[in-house]
Formats: structure tokens, sequence, C-alpha cells
């Protein structure tokens, strides 16, 4: 059975934990394979994750998701999307309180963007992409 509830990280996000019990799984897995553990309906405020993944990781998928929302992220992919929304998905997640999820997703994040979450902060370049994290509300 699915799971919906509203997100932590941002009033107004629903979320639905999807996990193979539930009837609609089997049509929503080829899209978990598309699209990774998690995508986001923007024009809804709506977040489909794959319950199969552990809660830790279901924390994640719902922070870097709930930041593709916040950062007006919409069909067509920027450049700059998945490095916006994993470092606005760090930021909440240590506000948060979710410590050990933020720091896995900044060890990840050298793997899935080529460059280190610390190394992102420290460049003029990427500079921009963290200001248009903080100016839409990330802290």
């Amino acid at each position: 059975m699915a799971k919906i509830f509203e997100s932590e990280f941002r009033k107004g996000v629903m979320v639905a934990v999807v996990d193979s019990g539930d009837y609609q799984y089997q049509q929503l897995a080829p899209l978990f394979t598309d699209y990774g553990y998690g995508f986001v309906a923007p024009d809804q405020k709506l977040i489909f994750i794959d319950g199969e993944l552990p809660n830790d990781v279901q924390k994640i998928v719902e922070a870097h998701e709930v930041g593709h929302i916040v950062m007006g992220h919409g069909s067509t992919k920027g450049v700059n999307d998945e490095v916006e929304a994993d470092s606005w998905a760090i930021l909440y997640l240590r506000k948060a309180g979710y410590s050990k999820e933020a720091d896995r997703l900044t060890i990840e994040f050298k793997k899935r963007h080529g460059f280190s979450y610390n190394h992102a902060k420290n460049k003029p370049n990427k500079i921009k992409v963290l200001s248009k994290i903080f100016i839409n509300g990330a802290v």
C-alpha cells in the first residue's frame, strides 16, 4: 500500500512512497528505472518514491525531489538541475537533522557530478548555483 504524506522539507508538497505491495507499483517500476529512485510531477507538487529503498535513501530522494520543485525545475532539464537539487537536499537534510543522510549525499555528489560538494562551494562558477539555492529559501 502506498504511503502518502506531506513532505517535511516543504509545505504543500506531497510524497507517495510506493512499494511492491501496492497494485500501482508495477506501473511505476519502469518510471523508477528510467528516472531513478524517485521522480516529481512539478505541476502537481507530487513526488513518487520507490518504496523498496531503505528509509534513509527514501529521505535523500525526498529532499532531492523537493529541491527540484523549490528550484523551479520543469520537465526540460537544465544543465545545473541535478547539482542544484543535490545541493538543496544536502542543506535541507542537515537543517532537518538528517546528518547521516546529508553526509551520504555529499559523498555521492562527487560521483554524480564530477566534483565535490565542498569544491562546488569554493568555485566562482559554482557559486551562482549555490546563490540560487539561498535565494530560493534553502537556509
